[in-house]
C-alpha cells in the first residue's frame, strides 16, 4: 500500500506515524515544501531571536526519527498537480520533476497567511509567518530594525511581541477589539492584558487602515495616524490551504474547508484531509468548523493514518481544542469552547468565573444550557497547565459542572487529606 501525505505540520507527521503503528509494511511518504525540520511551539517566534537555532525540533518527527520508521521525507518538494482518476501526483524537488502514485492520500496542506485587504501590504518590510523558514528570514532581516508593529492577538501574536520585546525592539501591538477574543471570555481578555509589561505597547480598539511607505513600509495608517514602523508583521490568523484539494476535485464547504467525516475521509474514497485546511467536525453540536489549532490538526491527524491503512478505530477527541502557552510569564490555557465560539454554532451558554487567589490564577468556565461543561480558560501565574488538565478532564466526561466542580487548591487539598488522616490541624 502506497500512503502519500502533502504537508508536515502536526496533522501531517501524525497521520504518518499512526500509519506505521498500524501497518508495518505500507511504503509512506510526507511530501513539504519545508526546508528545516517540525519543530515545537513557540519554535516560529523563537526563530526571530536565534534563526539558525538546532534547538527547536521536535525529536519524534524529525527526519532520522521518521526514516527509522521506513517513512520517507521529500522535503523542499513541491506538488505541482493533482489527479485524483489516475491516483497520481506531480511533483518538483531537489531532483527534478516526477510523478508520485498512492492508494490513499492524506491532505495536510494547512492554512495560508490571512492578511487584510488594505492598500500596502505587498510593500517590502511587510511579513507574514507561515514556515519556520519563512521565520528564520524575518528573523534575519529584522535584526537592523527597531520599530516593530505586531496586527494580531492571538497567540501567534503574542507570542511573538514577547519574543521581539527581549530582543530590547520597541514593540507595538495592534488589537482591533481585545485580547484572543474567540478563546477568551471579555474578563479573561483583560486580566491578560493587564499582566502584559509596559515594555509592550497595546493600541486597543483601532485597526490598520494602510501600510504607509514608498517601496519600503515605514508604518501603519490608524485611522488618521500614522504609527511609525521598520517592519510590520501580520499574525491576522490563516484561511484554509485547498489549492490540492480543488484540483483532486475534494468538496470544500461553506467555510472554505475541505469537506471530511469522522474517520478524515473526503468526497473522494481515496484520499483524506486534516489540519488547518478542513472543516472539522465540532463534537458539541456536529456542525463543521475552522480550528486551526496544532492539537487539533495532530489528533485528525492520528484519525486520518489509521483510516487510510484500513483501520476502524474511531477517535472521539479529534475536535478537542487544547491550547496552553506561557507568555509573558503568564500561563494561558484554552479549552473546548469559548463563549463566541458557542454561540456562533447556535449553542446558549453560560459563564461562571472562578479567582484562585492562592495559586494567582483566574478561571472562566463555559456550560450549556444542561449545565454541562463544555470549555474554560485559564490565566495564571503558575500552576495553569494543572487547572487546565482538570477542565479537560471533565469536558471530555461531560461532566456537569454542579456534579463536579473544579478540584481545590493543591494546599487545601493536602490539609484535607492531613486531616483525614491525622485529625484536625489547629
Amino acid at each position: 500500500m502506497k500512503i502519500v501525505i502533502v504537508g508536515y505540520g502536526p496533522g501531517g507527521a501524525a497521520a504518518a506515524v499512526a500509519a506505521r503503528m498500524f501497518n508495518s509494511e505500507a511504503d509512506i511518504k510526507i511530501v513539504t515544501e519545508e526546508t528545516l525540520e517540525s519543530h515545537r511551539k513557540p519554535g516560529a517566534s523563537l526563530a526571530l531571536e536565534i534563526p539558525d537555532t538546532s534547538d527547536l525540533a521536535i525529536n519524534d518527527w524529525s527526519w532520522s526519527e521518521l526514516a527509522k520508521k521506513r517513512i520517507e521525507v521529500l522535503s523542499g518538494t513541491s506538488v505541482t498537480q493533482g489527479d485524483s482518476k489516475s491516483n497520481s501526483l506531480q511533483i518538483t524537488g531537489k531532483d527534478g520533476s516526477s510523478t508520485l502514485n498512492y492508494d490513499k492520500l492524506i491532505i495536510a496542506t494547512g492554512g495560508v497567511p490571512s492578511v487584510p485587504n488594505i492598500p500596502g501590504t505587498d510593500l517590502k518590510n511587510v511579513f507574514t509567518v507561515q514556515t519556520m523558514a519563512d521565520t528564520s528570514e524575518i528573523g534575519k532581516q529584522l535584526s537592523g530594525m527597531n520599530t516593530i508593529v505586531i496586527i494580531g492577538a492571538g497567540f501567534s501574536g503574542l507570542e511573538t511581541a514577547e519574543r521581539l520585546v527581549s530582543l530590547g525592539k520597541d514593540t507595538h501591538l495592534i488589537v482591533r477589539s481585545r485580547l484572543m477574543r474567540r478563546q477568551l471570555e471579555e474578563p479573561m481578555s483583560a486580566e491578560l492584558l493587564s499582566r502584559l509589561p509596559s515594555t509592550l505597547t497595546v493600541h486597543k480598539g483601532v485597526s490598520p487602515t494602510s501600510v504607509a511607505g514608498d517601496g519600503n513600509a515605514d508604518g501603519v495608517m490608524l485611522g488618521e495616524k500614522k504609527l511609525d514602523a521598520d517592519a510590520i508583521l501580520f499574525m491576522t490568523g490563516v484561511k484554509p490551504n485547498v489549492d490540492l484539494a480543488k484540483q483532486l476535485g475534494v468538496k470544500i464547504g461553506n467555510l472554505g474547508g475541505i469537506v471530511i467525516d469522522e474517520t478524515m475521509k473526503t468526497s473522494e474514497d481515496t484520499i483524506y484531509a486534516v489540519g488547518d485546511c478542513v472543516e472539522i467536525i465540532d463534537s458539541l453540536t456536529n456542525k463543521p468548523l475552522l480550528l486551526p489549532v496544532g492539537s487539533v490538526a495532530a489528533r485528525a491527524g492520528r484519525q486520518a493514518g489509521v483510516a487510510a491503512v484500513g483501520g476502524k478505530k474511531i477517535y472521539e477527541d479529534t475536535s478537542k481544542r487544547l491550547q496552553y502557552d506561557r507568555i509573558f510569564g503568564t500561563d494561558i490555557v484554552c479549552v473546548g469552547h469559548s463563549s463566541t465560539t458557542a454561540e456562533d454554532m447556535g449553542v446558549k451558554i453560560s459563564v461562571q468565573y472562578v479567582n484562585d487567589t492562592a495559586e494567582f490564577a483566574n478561571v472562566a468556565l463555559v456550560t450549556d444550557s444542561k449545565g454541562q461543561l463544555i470549555g474554560g480558560q485559564v490565566i495564571a501565574s503558575r500552576m495553569g497547565a494543572r487547572l487546565g488538565y482538570e477542565i479537560l478532564e471533565r469536558v471530555e466526561s461531560g461532566a456537569i459542572l454542579q456534579d463536579k466542580p473544579l478540584l481545590k487548591p493543591r494546599h487545601e487539598r493536602l490539609r484535607d487529606y492531613l486531616e483525614t488522616t491525622y485529625g484536625p490541624i489547629t
